[in-house]
């Protein structure tokens, strides 16, 4: 082994410390963890944008609720395509490069959504747009997973995810100054927010530069030169146990995600019959609960494992949106509506790390990995069909979102019979 390869193994492993504490995180390790907590971030500020502006995009291509839900769905099947595909490239490429270039055609493309004449314009654009939002996961997650020590990457894991509600909650505050500015998002409002999705790349440009590739992916395309061979060479039999069990695990809690997020402004509109203002607080509680459950998961899945911590969070979930569904108490509301983003959102914390340690050593993690976690976004793809064709009255919206009640149960009994993964090292 080169010098410099064994200097980035070391890294990798992290064999000179064990420590889980925040002084013991490496240069190395905030970096990786900061390309990629900011591209997922603004990856969400896009992604959750969309369900903002359904009722506005509704009044501005007239169309109806199942219309709507084909956006959302479309955006799922590009995040599938692009997940899987970017994975794949990130095995050659390498996790930096990639990331950059996924952060590169969703902010494009969600550029070119502000100029969207009519919704075939919007849903193809969503679609390419979608493909780099999927690749950016794929190639992050691996950046993480691969960088982070084995005793403290379920914490990189978590404070990676946990740019969804941060970004979510960037689009909030966004689309109420814009609003604000505009007497609302009609007209030019939702075509400012849009454009706004363009900045990623020009901000996240500098991270990159900055950020040192994943030392595994750099110490086996070394060893590959060694041995002039292709990098798949060096793989490992294929996990199809772990893969199934990845794939199966993220199938539900897209199901999950994308069914109770995709639908709740729409849901407190309708069904609730609360104003859109106020909404938008029931919509902050969300995300505050979901940051409270990445910070929680942090703390705590390196120390008690990935299962427990995972079935504890879909019980809270599961109880959360029972309540969110059939209460019509506003303060019961509120508290449900906490812990569902607690729960629901606070989950996905574990998702990087845990899909790494069990899909185990291969040169091609990444593209296993977007394989698992964006295969499994096909339960985001089918989630908001289902439910947007329900909600054509406010019964049946409400039997839609108890969909996500069987999910929950499906979600913990795979995570019950699935290996615990706590402390395993990469290679």
């Amino acid at each position: 082994m080169k010098p410099e390869t064994a200097t980035v193994a070391t890294a990798a492993s992290g064999a000179s410390t064990h420590a889980k504490g925040y002084r013991d995180i490496s240069r190395a390790e905030w970096r990786s963890l900061s390309l990629a907590g900011l591209g997922w971030t603004f990856e969400s500020y896009d992604s959750f944008l969309l369900s903002l502006l359904l009722p506005t995009l509704a009044l501005q291509f007239g169309l109806s609720k199942a219309q709507l839900g084909l956006f959302t769905s479309i955006t799922a099947a590009g995040q599938i395509v692009g997940g899987i595909l970017f994975g794949y490239v990130s095995d050659r490429l390498g996790r930096v490069r990639t990331a950059l270039l996924c952060i590169g055609i969703y902010s494009l493309f969600s550029g070119l959504l502000a100029f969207a004449p009519n919704e075939h314009w919007f849903a193809v654009s969503r679609f390419c747009g979608a493909l780099g939002m999927g690749g950016m996961w794929t190639a992050g997650a691996a950046l993480v997973a691969e960088t982070w020590h084995a005793s403290r990457r379920g914490k990189g894991g978590a404070l990676m995810q946990m740019g969804l509600p941060v970004g979510a909650i960037i689009a909030i505050s966004v689309a109420g100054i814009v609003s604000m500015a505009n007497g609302g998002l009609a007209g030019n409002g939702w075509r400012l927010l849009f454009l706004i999705g363009a900045l990623p790349f020009f901000i996240l440009f500098w991270v990159a530069r900055k950020t040192p590739e994943s030392p595994i992916w750099l110490e086996r395309k070394q060893a590959a030169r060694h041995d002039k061979a292709h990098p798949s060479a060096a793989a490992t039999q294929l996990n199809v146990r772990g893969l199934l069990t990845a794939f199966t695990f993220i199938f539900f809690l897209q199901y999950l995600y994308w069914g109770v997020f995709t639908w709740t402004p729409t849901f407190l509109v309708t069904v609730k019959h609360l104003d859109f203002v106020h909404s938008l607080k029931f919509v902050l509680a969300l995300q505050f609960g979901a940051i409270s459950g990445f910070l929680l998961f942090s703390a705590f899945v390196d120390r008690i494992g990935r299962r427990p911590m995972f079935i504890a969070y879909l019980l809270v979930g599961a109880a959360a949106v029972g309540v969110y569904i059939f209460s019509a108490n506003p303060l019961l509301l509120m508290a449900a509506i906490f812990l569902t983003g607690f729960g629901v959102n606070g989950i996905f914390a574990g998702a990087g790390p845990f899909l790494a340690e069990i899909i185990g050593d291969t040169a091609s993690r990444g593209f296993l990995m977007g394989l698992a976690y964006n295969g499994g976004r096909l339960g985001g793809f089918i989630a908001p069909l289902v439910i947007g064709a329900l909600a054509s009255s406010a019964g049946g919206f409400v039997l839609g979102l108890a969909t996500t009640i069987v999910a929950f149960v499906a979600a913990a009994i795979v995570v019950f019979f699935a290996p615990e993964t706590r402390g395993k090292a990469l290679a």
